[in-house]
């Protein structure tokens, strides 16, 4: 299990170049900038992002909070009678310094906690409580990008009507 979760998809469809292209412009808006409003309109398109050149950079749109929807990196490549998309899924460079911060202060916490335990002579139990924070945050992460993640590869089957699809782990 890694720290920060990303993921290699390659998918494979038998429409050509061209119906892709299609298929992705039309599921693509621009991405909105964040305002304050009390009514919602109601979404017609899956994700927002930049399509150009065969290429993409995407998000999922999710109503709500969407810290852990993973980002979207791909290409569109053209094989001998298949189209094949490689996408990276990966979390947002913002939540991943998001992450580092939190976790960063839990193991200070932790490193206080034992020097308090060690020098002091403070009740080691008091040790378990940054222990739990870690084990949350690592836990709330890993579940929620999975759980995007998921969601999003089902919006791509869906959009292209296929099944064949090859997940590799990025190192």
């Amino acid at each position: 299990m890694k720290l920060i979760p990303s993921e290699k998809i390659e998918m494979k469809t038998d429409l050509s170049i061209q119906e892709v292209r299609d298929i992705l412009a039309n599921n693509i808006r621009p991405k909105k900038k964040v305002f304050l409003s009390f009514t919602r309109e109601k979404e017609t398109k899956r994700f927002e992002g930049t399509f150009e050149d065969d290429e993409f950079k995407l998000q999922r749109i999710v109503v709500g909070k969407k810290s852990f929807a993973p980002q979207i990196i791909g290409k569109i490549q053209g094989d001998t009678e298949d189209t094949k998309l490689t996408m990276d899924m990966k979390l947002r460079f913002s939540t991943v310094l998001f992450l580092i911060y939190a976790l960063g202060f839990v193991c200070f916490a932790f490193v206080m906690g034992l020097i308090g335990v060690l020098n002091q002579e403070t009740n080691p139990i008091l040790l378990i409580f940054p222990f739990v924070m870690l084990v949350f945050i690592i836990g709330l992460v890993q579940y929620s990008f999975s759980n995007e993640k998921e969601k999003s590869i089902q919006d791509m089957k869906d959009m292209f009507g296929t099944d064949m699809l090859k997940r590799t782990k990025v190192k």
